[in-house]
């Protein structure tokens, strides 16, 4: 059973991967969330990020520090490639 607030945080994190997902797709790629729990994120890369060169930049640097810039109760993304 999820907690209303992780019910929260989660809500929080879909809203902003729908806007993230905005630049991924403009260049063939894509995220999908997997998952929530005990502050930790999990998100599948999909699409042309996969094999892409620089995907560790657009994940690891980008997407992972957004995220954690903007909800703090999220302490660590884990990137499913």
């Amino acid at each position: 059973m999820i907690k209303n607030q992780d019910k929260k945080i989660i809500k929080k994190i879909l809203d902003m991967l729908e806007t993230i997902k905005i630049y991924l797709h403009s260049e063939g790629g894509d995220v999908d969330f997997v998952g929530f729990n005990n502050g930790k994120l999990k998100l599948k890369i999909l699409g042309k990020c996969v094999k892409c060169p620089y995907n560790n930049d657009t994940f690891d640097v980008g997407v992972k520090h957004i995220i954690m810039q903007e909800i703090k109760q999220v302490k660590e993304v884990i990137f499913i490639r």
